[in-house]
């Protein structure tokens, strides 16, 4: 399979497309006024302990206050992207917010076994803290204080001596030498590390020098920590290009294509230092058309933004967010199946289970999502479209989990939410409808114009009285609504006209005077 990176620097955003075979996987936008805070470390200032719910408001310099759980202050190590083994033999599961409900909410845990956030933190209390989740809506950022700084082989801890191998790396002989790889690299006392899964048969120098560059890049973090006043930013997370080439780039992919010359530069010397294994996978692009459509990914990203997306039955599935939840409906459409009912909705939930788990990468989807399927009677076919589901999901670096389907045919899942969905980082509520999706009809229009256009003519005597509305609006009122207009006009001696107008508003219509050819606003 063929695996490209597609880097978009245009102007004040960069854009990444993650290609297989030519088709769009991924996609990602990063805006200089709207940079990630996830994975950026802060020295704030607590603002205010909130007992009832366990934590604190901490002050980071921002526009609104970081929020830190009191499971987030003296829990046991950051969270890990991926389930690890720890030297002492224990699990460490890949886990999404401690203490909360599996997905999106984090938590208070078991208040039984905590302490209480007054007894951890008082106000005005400086802290050290790690932004785990972005701001969301009303929401400030998620922080923690078990600080994590990820390499592309490891992740660094400097404040719990553990050390954990993914358990993704499951061959007895590799994971001994990643071990001794380990001793020989002196870690500076109560740190640890996790080993990642892209460190299987990693050179041991360049593990070592993961590693090292990790323990130098909190050196100087702690420099910052002791030099500057809070609230203040001691660390910033890589831009989006680096994150990927950190995070995402293996020898799995074919290259790494970006069209920006200083931004080239930046990810050479990167790659230089971190992967220079991979640097000659490094590509500049000079062509006069834009880089996605050259690789023909433009038409797929400007999909991601329609509500509807085509299976190629000819089934579809709809996607709808709101404030709660987001909701996905699966629908046969012009697939009508070839034996019956039941073997029409096995195959277009089949197809769509692939598609949605698609979808929700490509959009960047979170929180709590419902996916309403067909129908199914047959429990095996009921049990298939759940596991092509699963396996879709794994191809996800989000964390994610779901439920059995549900007797109404619903399956109700969970993804990890970090930052905006895709649709809320790049749009805004239509100023017409706020936000609403419809308007009012013609029909409603007309009926609120003639209202208006009664008690304006009870006043009037012998005069003349235009209206203007949208061709739609003027359409219906001569149509269906001519009698009541020239009722109107012999009871009160008036003249009504109509003027149609295709710039205006399909709910506005105006009302003027026309005294002595003289036109007046009314």
């Amino acid at each position: 399979m063929k695996k490209e990176i597609l880097v978009n620097v245009d102007f004040n955003a960069t854009k990444v497309a993650v290609t297989e075979d030519g088709h769009l996987e991924e996609y990602y936008v990063e805006r200089e006024t709207d940079r990630q805070l996830v994975g950026s470390i802060f020295k704030g200032r607590v603002s205010s302990i909130v007992p009832g719910i366990g934590a604190a408001f901490v002050d980071l310099g921002l526009e609104k206050n970081g929020f830190l759980y009191v499971t987030d202050v003296v829990g046991q190590g950051p969270e890990t992207d991926e389930a690890v083994e720890l030297e002492n033999g224990e699990t460490k599961p890949a886990t999404e917010h401690r203490g909360g409900r599996r997905g999106d909410r984090g938590g208070r845990g078991d208040r039984g076994k905590e302490p209480l956030i007054q007894e951890v933190l008082k106000k005005d209390q400086e802290v050290i803290v790690q932004v785990v989740k972005e701001p969301f809506g009303t929401k400030g950022a998620r922080l923690t204080c078990q600080i994590s700084l990820a390499g592309r082989f490891v992740v660094f801890m400097p404040h719990h001596p553990h050390v954990g191998i993914s358990k993704r790396i499951d061959d007895r002989k590799e994971r001994d030498r990643i071990r001794q790889i380990i001793k020989s690299v002196d870690l500076p006392k109560d740190s640890g590390l996790i080993v990642r899964t892209a460190a299987w048969g990693c050179d041991s120098k360049v593990l070592e020098r993961d590693i090292r560059f990790l323990i130098h890049q909190w050196e100087l973090i702690r420099r910052r920590q002791n030099s500057r006043k809070a609230p203040t930013v001691i660390h910033e997370e890589y831009g989006l290009v680096l994150r990927m080439v950190r995070d995402v780039l293996t020898e799995n992919f074919e290259r790494i294509v970006i069209n920006d010359k200083q931004e080239y530069e930046r990810v050479d010397r990167f790659m230089e230092a971190a992967v220079p294994n991979l640097r000659d996978k490094l590509q500049l692009y000079e062509g006069e058309r834009p880089i996605f459509e050259h690789y023909n990914v433009q038409r797929e990203i400007d999909k991601i933004f329609e509500p509807r997306a085509s299976l190629k039955s000819g089934g579809h599935i709809v996607i709808q967010q709101t404030e709660a939840l987001v909701a996905i409906d699966v629908n046969t459409g012009k697939f009508t199946g070839t034996r019956n009912l039941e073997e029409t909705a096995f195959r277009t939930n089949c197809e769509a289970a692939r598609e949605i788990a698609k979808q929700i990468r490509l959009r960047d989807l979170g929180g709590i999502i419902i996916i309403d399927f067909i129908d199914m009677e047959m429990p095996e076919h009921r049990r298939n479209v759940l596991k092509i589901l699963e396996e879709s999901l794994r191809r996800d670096r989000a964390k994610t989990s779901f439920l059995n389907l549900s007797q109404l045919g619903l399956v109700e899942m969970t993804r990890q939410r970090m930052r905006k969905s895709l649709e809320s980082a790049s749009t805004q509520s239509c100023p017409y409808c706020q936000g609403k999706g419809i308007i009012r009809s013609k029909e409603t229009v007309a009926s609120e114009a003639l209202q208006k256009l009664s008690q304006l003519l009870r006043g009037l005597k012998r005069e003349h009285v235009e209206i203007t509305a949208s061709p739609d609006v003027v359409d219906v009122l001569q149509r269906d609504n001519c009698r009541v207009v020239r009722q109107l006009e012999a009871q009160t001696r008036n003249r009504v006209s109509l003027l149609a107008d295709a710039q205006i508003h399909a709910e506005e219509f105006r009302m003027k005077r026309v005294l002595d050819k003289r036109k007046k606003l009314w």
